[in-house]
């Protein structure tokens, strides 16, 4: 496509349109003649000839400040078909390299709100530049549209492509490459080829793809001794690849061509997180601002499409030395594990009997389940304490409170909420504000329904540790189970004969039945016949009140009669009767499976929180945890 030649005045009119300011360090000259410049033509051999370009936000870009890299110049008009056609070829460049061979856009004779809109309407992410002056078109002396220059580290174009034929993505591709690593080469630089690993429990083997999907990384370079930002590497385009020889981990990522200036770095890594930082000055003004990041859901039912919030293991990648591969390709392998564990819950069996010396008197099922203390807060890196006692919270440092850990009977998987953990019902009392589905306020909504036997349910939470000191229901995370009980038959009492009548139709039940000694009751008057008690039989008792005498109520709602167990998340790992280190609570990557393999006993009518009781409660269910 060609335009045609703008007479002068026009021009200077239309340039007001393009540039929003221009900088002393840039050239800005109002004069209307260019007949000399007009003659020139910039084309392949040719030095690139000076220039100023604004990027978004005011930021500079000059012929001088690209010294050293390679770079491409556009020039397009978003009304033109072979410009919009380039354009597409220049946003797949664009993806491959990013920002390491700039991709420089410069509207021929458009206003940016005309190009904003075209981008945003064809999903294009390449930066748009404006020129400082006018004097930009001039000298490169054509109207005749696309025009595309790929330039050399020494400033040299070594191709350039009008409308006819435009640029082809292989053609670009083969030689900015090729072009970037000689560029490389000469300013000592690293090709840092990325091997991204994702660790997959080897027990899971009911796992989403999304659990485990990136689809974006940012990753950060501190240097080592300083510990300051050096720069931030965006990565979008990942080639998964499943058939590496690998017997640790199941999913590898592969991406190449981020380039790096040699040295010592300490390098992290965040996974489909939006909010990341851009600059942080300082690794710890970095690490502030990653652990001041909230997840206030506390639990997510379904992993988003693009993947979950993950992190590198932050010892991994401390103090590594970049020297020695100047002007080579270095295989950096960076583990990643998600901020969150996932819960798989289920029943061995859709029912279970109560029996008692081989007399079956009720069936169980379990209908229905619900999470209670689930941090609302989260450490975006994990972190780690040793200690022998609950003491202030430490400032964390590198690599001291992020060492591997190793169970020494002490050493600490650390929450959020970790060092406000202690053994004061005072303080207990406050967490409401810090947990969602608190067991301190617990209430009877909100339940998910059991699965039957042989399928789970899923559901993916924060961290959630306590210190063995500290590992009370107060602080620890669990599960409330509701259940559906079934009595084989209720004692009703004959008011005329005075005795107790078997009764074995269910709608001769009343709402309230009483377990006394292995059999159910339909009164505390019965009860007190069978037993000789003298309970008070106009009173209503609460669970705690029956428990004295042995006595468990259960009352029917929405068509069956309810019971409740509730279970601490128990994954000991310490001796047998002696607490290990996170006994109580979950940890980020971790897969869990939770199972009823059982019930012994009924449970309660009612979850009344004892927020501070030990985490040995008799919950009447048996549950395995893998």
């Amino acid at each position: 496509m060609a335009l045609a030649h703008l007479h002068n005045k026009y021009l200077a009119g239309l340039a007001l349109l393009l540039v929003a300011a221009v900088a002393a360090a840039c050239h800005n000259d109002d004069s209307d003649d260019y007949s000399d410049a007009a003659t020139a033509i910039v084309g392949e051999g040719d030095s690139m000839p000076s220039f100023c370009l604004y990027g978004e936000g005011g930021a500079e870009v000059t012929a001088e400040s690209l010294k050293g890299q390679a770079y491409i110049m556009n020039f397009f008009d978003t009304r033109c078909p072979d410009c919009q056609q380039e354009l597409k070829v220049l946003q797949s460049v664009y993806d491959a390299f990013g920002r390491q061979v700039p991709v420089l856009n410069v509207p021929r004779s458009q206003a940016r709100e005309e190009v904003a809109a075209y981008w945003a309407e064809t999903g294009l992410t390449m930066p748009v530049y404006t020129p400082a002056d006018r004097e930009l078109y001039y000298k490169f002396a054509t109207a005749r549209i696309p025009r595309t220059y790929v330039v050399d580290g020494e400033g040299r174009v070594q191709a350039a492509f009008a409308d006819s034929p435009i640029a082809d993505y292989t053609t670009l591709h083969t030689l900015v490459k090729q072009l970037d690593n000689e560029a490389a080469a000469r300013k000592g630089t690293v090709r840092l080829k990325l091997r991204l690993s994702v660790g997959r429990s080897a027990a899971d083997d009911y796992y989403f793809y999304n659990e485990y999907a990136i689809s974006r990384l940012d990753i950060y370079f501190f240097e080592a001794d300083g510990k300051e930002f050096v720069t931030k590497a965006t990565v979008r385009n990942l080639t998964k690849v499943d058939d590496l020889p690998d017997t640790e981990y199941d999913m590898t990522y592969l991406y190449e061509d981020i380039r790096l200036n040699a040295g010592v770095y300490d390098i992290f890594a965040i996974a489909n997180y939006e909010g990341a930082p851009e600059k942080p000055d300082s690794e710890e003004e970095f690490i502030n601002m990653v652990d001041s990041i909230t997840y206030s859901s506390g639990i997510e039912a379904n992993m988003p499409e693009g993947g979950p919030v993950m992190t590198s293991r932050a010892t991994a990648m401390l103090a590594l030395d970049l020297v020695p591969w100047i002007g080579k390709s270095y295989e950096m392998r960076i583990d990643m594990e998600r901020v969150l564990a996932k819960l798989q819950i289920g029943v061995s069996a859709n029912t279970f009997t109560l029996e008692h010396e081989q007399r079956k008197y009720a069936d169980i099922n379990i209908t229905n389940y619900k999470l209670v203390n689930l941090n609302s807060m989260y450490y975006l890196f994990q972190h780690r304490d040793s200690m022998t006692q609950l003491g202030p919270k430490p400032r964390f440092e590198l690599p001291k409170h992020f060492s591997d850990y190793s169970d020494n009977g002490e050493q600490y998987v650390v929450d959020p909420l970790f060092y406000q953990k202690t053994q004061s019902q005072a303080a207990a009392a406050t967490f409401g504000q810090y947990y969602k589905s608190w067991f301190g306020d617990f209430s009877t909504s909100d339940f998910a329904s059991m699965p039957s036997a042989n399928n789970y349910g899923y559901a993916y939470i924060l961290e959630n540790t306590a210190f063995k000191e500290c590992q009370k229901n107060g602080y620890s995370p669990g599960i409330v189970f509701k259940a559906a009980v079934s009595p084989v038959f209720v004692y009703l009492y004959d008011n005329t004969q005075k005795t107790l009548q078997e009764e074995r139709r269910p709608e001769y039940w009343p709402n309230t039945i009483y377990l006394y000694k292995y059999n159910f009751y339909e009164s505390i008057q019965a009860v007190n016949m069978a037993s000789g008690l003298a309970l008070d039989e106009l009173a209503t008792y609460t669970d705690a009140q029956l428990k004295a005498y042995g006595i468990k109520q259960c009352k029917f709602n929405m068509g069956v009669y309810e019971t409740y167990y509730t279970y601490w998340i128990n994954h000991r790992n310490g001796s047998a009767g002696q607490m290990g280190p996170m006994e109580y609570g979950v940890v980020r990557n971790n897969f869990y499976r939770i199972i009823v393999t059982g019930v012994n006993g009924l449970g309660n009518s009612a979850v009344t929180p004892d927020i501070m009781r030990d985490n040995y409660p008799n919950s009447y269910a048996d549950v395995s945890v893998d």
